[in-house]
């Protein structure tokens, strides 16, 4: 069973391009997003601190 990843985005269209990569990345390695954090295997906070 794939492992599954919930990912939230604070900040700038720079983060929300950033966030879609790392879900590219991470799905190549067979990791599923799911909208659900009560269903990921891995919860990632995309953040910036400007």
């Amino acid at each position: 069973m794939a492992k599954k990843l919930y990912i939230k985005t604070f900040g700038c269209q720079m983060n929300e391009y950033d966030s879609d990569r790392m879900v590219d990345v991470l799905a190549a390695e067979g990791i599923e997003k799911t909208d659900s954090p009560e269903d990921a295997d891995v919860i990632l906070f995309n953040t910036c601190s400007v």
